[in-house]
């Protein structure tokens, strides 16, 4: 009996018939072998046993030896481990049909995309346990020490379910249950009449109990998610380019600013510096060092972000302690009337969205809880670094990275030194306007005050190349002798790269 369109029975067949084929391909392999190297034999020299490439590289192929030794690696041999591989994830998947199967006749929800999943097969039971424990928690007295201990509980449980036990879990809750226990979870306060009086969930666990939720449930469930946990987006309505219609540096200007999916996808040529745009929001300091680490380390900040089977993109950020998260968002960015970005993005690609997004949802360092996009305009670039690399940034400066003199700390061979030893080095410029009139012709409309910049390397002369976050179309990078660096610039500073 088939379910959307997919029959167990004949899958099952398929599969071990697969397994077979498999266990055979090893006697396959040395027949074929020993046939080919006895015609091979029997042959003039000069003359192949066979005109086909692949069957003459089996000539003398006759021992058995596993493919880790360095056999095997051709078929027929080579198809024990690919067939076996593939009848394996074929019973895998075939156990989640039955079980979504099972779970449909029971009358459980189950979306289209749960059907195939690779993961262990749900079970009722546990999303009815999950769902009692959730439900338990309205009207419950949680005693003199909180409440925290039972959302740690609950939040375990819901770590622990699959994919589709939690979309089973998220179509069955009332939006009252879900947003009950948001409200649980935000409030971190307690009575004060009890020093183990904990309430809530820190900010980390609850925002990683909720993005793996996030990841996992389907499409449909997205918006239900997002009207119940409100703060897994970050808001915009804080920043000079809501309030003020724009960027006033650069000159971009925007009206109805709103969420919406990008048309273009996370990567199409890899991760570049060259793909950084600033654009809209006044994170410089931010900016300039994601592409600062683009340029020094484009697979690290490739592997630190993945696309989720539902839509949802996951990006790789570590805490003040040091520790990694993976920060889950929805996919939609902030974007003008005219479908335009207004955030940091890329030429023709999406990713350096999503890391400033993330960045966006943790970031509240001096800030009085100020949050989301706004939080993170105008700051110091070296307060980026932990939370890209997990390792603190420094001043190139008198007790810094090399110990220099005071009347040395800007001197450009000290960036010189740091930038080739392999760290990322960002330079920032005084909030003086006078300058933007007031600097060399030939910087055009890449200078501008009170920014951030990155180095991209050195002449040979030992002039420094700086690159501006706002992207290099319109704003090529500038070279810079000592002498303006110290008129024009300030605050070196680096941090070391993974």
């Amino acid at each position: 009996m088939s379910f959307r369109g997919f029959d167990a029975d004949r899958l099952t067949a398929l599969a071990n018939d697969l397994d077979t084929l498999a266990g055979n391909a090893g006697k396959l392999h040395s027949e074929l072998a020993a046939l080919l190297t006895s015609a091979q034999q029997n042959l003039p020299p000069g003359q192949s046993a066979s005109r086909d490439p692949d069957l003459q590289a089996l000539v003398g192929d006759l021992v058995p030896v596993p493919s880790f030794f360095g056999g095997r690696r051709r078929p027929p041999g080579s198809l024990t481990g690919e067939l076996g591989d593939i009848q394996a994830s074929m019973k895998r998947r075939i156990r989640q049909l039955e079980g979504v199967r099972d779970l449909a006749r029971k009358g459980y929800p189950v979306a289209d995309g749960s059907v195939f999943l690779d993961e262990k097969a749900p079970d009722a039971q546990k999303i009815d346990e999950a769902l009692r424990n959730l439900q338990a928690l309205r009207g419950k007295d949680f005693g003199a020490n909180g409440n925290r201990d039972d959302l740690e509980k609950i939040a375990g449980e819901l770590d622990g379910l699959t994919a589709a036990e939690i979309d089973a879990l998220m179509s069955k809750a009332s939006p009252k249950d879900l947003a009950f226990y948001n409200e649980l979870l935000t409030d971190t306060g307690d009575s004060g009449w009890n020093p183990f009086d904990k309430n809530g969930l820190p900010e980390d666990r609850r925002r990683d109990t909720l993005g793996l939720m996030l990841s996992k449930i389907s499409p449909d469930n997205v918006p239900r998610f997002q009207a119940a946990f409100p703060g897994m987006q970050p808001t915009f309505t804080n920043t000079g380019a809501h309030e003020e219609g724009g960027n006033n540096q650069n000159g971009q200007t925007n009206s109805g600013i709103h969420w919406a999916p990008p048309g273009d996808p996370l990567f199409q040529n890899g991760v570049s510096a060259d793909d950084v745009n600033q654009n809209q929001f006044g994170d410089c300091w931010y900016v300039a060092s994601l592409a600062g680490l683009a340029q020094k380390n484009p697979r690290f900040l490739q592997e630190g972000i993945r696309e989720n089977p539902n839509g949802t993109v996951s990006v790789r950020v570590w805490d003040k302690e040091g520790n990694h998260h993976w920060v889950t968002m929805t996919a939609d960015l902030p974007t003008d009337q005219n479908g335009n970005p207004i955030s940091t993005y890329g030429n023709g690609e999406s990713w350096p969205a999503y890391y400033e997004k993330a960045f966006a949802m943790v970031y509240s360092e001096d800030r009085d809880n100020e949050r989301g996009y706004g939080g993170i305009e105008g700051d110091d670039p070296k307060k980026s670094a932990p939370y890209l690399t997990g390792q603190e940034g420094e001043d190139l400066t008198t007790g810094g990275f090399l110990g220099i003199g005071e009347d040395e700390d800007k001197n450009l061979d000290s960036l010189r030194r740091a930038f080739e030893s392999g760290k990322v080095v960002t330079v920032s410029t005084p909030a003086d306007e006078s300058l933007d009139k007031n600097h060399p012709k030939e910087w055009g409309s890449t200078y501008h005050s009170n920014h951030a910049y990155y180095v991209r390397g050195f002449t040979d002369d030992g002039k420094v190349i700086l690159g501006n976050p706002w992207g290099t179309s319109g704003y090529p990078p500038i070279t810079v002798t000592q002498e303006q660096f110290d008129t024009y610039f300030q605050a070196p500073e680096a941090f070391d790269v993974p």
